[in-house]
């Protein structure tokens, strides 16, 4: 009898285990702005990102994926400054440091802190940043957002130097 109960017990852990799901989109969004001038403002909702039950969360968008209003300023941005035919993806690679906060069984907003690499123009820094993770009705969304400094990247020209320096990005994900 004591058999059959821990064998009971060891296949429901196990299906559990087993269960956690692996999330991922190809329709994340990636928004950023200037912090010093509104006019440079882009969007790119073809990121893709995946979320595993550990925490591993990952982020790779095509560069020239990013849209502007005016086609001049993505033109710009795609040549002079981030060089997309040179550097045609960004990556971040990361962990979510405190993913047992979380549960993903219940409906709630669980504030997360995320850490990990970003890659954007063939340079790799590391970053802190925090954010939520959302759950509602078993679908889960992300959000965080945080400043870069375009010379950490070694983006820049006379445009750059002289309006926007530093960025502020707005990353969100909802995976189905």
């Amino acid at each position: 009898m004591k058999t059959k109960f821990f064998l009971f017990v060891f296949l429901a852990w196990a299906g559990t285990i087993h269960a956690q799901k692996k999330y991922s989109t190809n329709n994340a969004i990636v928004h950023f702005i200037a912090a010093d001038d509104n006019d440079i403002d882009a969007v790119n909702k073809e990121v893709v990102s995946r979320l595993e039950p550990n925490g591993d969360m990952s982020f790779i968008l095509l560069i020239k994926n990013f849209k502007f209003e005016m086609e001049t300023m993505q033109n710009h941005f795609n040549t002079e400054y981030l060089e997309s035919d040179k550097f045609p993806r960004a990556f971040f690679s990361g962990k979510i440091t405190n993913i047992n906060t979380v549960n993903f069984t219940k409906d709630g907003k669980y504030p997360i802190t995320a850490s990990g690499n970003i890659q954007v123009h063939g340079v790799s820094k590391p970053i802190q940043t925090n954010g939520f993770i959302e759950i509602k009705n078993g679908f889960v969304k992300t959000s965080a957002q945080f400043t870069v400094t375009l010379k950490d990247f070694g983006i820049g020209g006379v445009l750059i130097k002289m309006v926007a320096d530093k960025i502020n990005i707005d990353v969100t994900a909802s995976y189905p």
